[in-house]
């Protein structure tokens, strides 16, 4: 009995130690200085680096890079705002498989906000 226990348990562990992914897509929702902007961004994620794009007002892929650790999460991704290309910095937490949330910074303007963001998954069947 002893070593079906062992053997389910040495089974098992790997898939309860595994952190979700966050490769998809996600709906992600700034807000900085009172205004409120959605951006939708397509996350690659392998092992602790994370690449892809992020789409805003402009509606142009913005490549992102990042990376996450346990559930910790960074990226930064440039877009174009009113002529000029600028550098956003998020740091934030995994909340769960389908939620991440935390602070942004908009460089060079130097002002500070909040994100909160979903994954746009397959429908649940009711």
């Amino acid at each position: 009995m002893k070593h079906l226990f062992a053997v389910v348990l040495i089974a098992v562990s790997p898939v309860l130690a595994a952190d979700p992914t966050l490769t998809g897509s996600w709906k992600i929702s700034l807000n900085v200085s009172g205004n409120t902007y959605p951006m939708v961004c397509a996350f690659q994620q392998d092992g602790e680096k994370l690449s892809g794009t992020c789409k805003g007002g402009d509606n142009s892929d913005n490549a992102l890079t990042g990376q996450v650790q346990g559930q910790k999460i960074t990226f930064k991704h440039q877009t174009p705002y009113n002529g000029d290309m600028i550098t956003i910095s998020y740091a934030g937490t995994v909340s769960s498989a389908t939620e991440i949330k935390g602070a942004v910074d908009v460089q060079p303007f130097g002002v500070q906000g909040d994100f909160a963001g979903q994954k746009d998954g397959p429908a649940e069947a009711k």
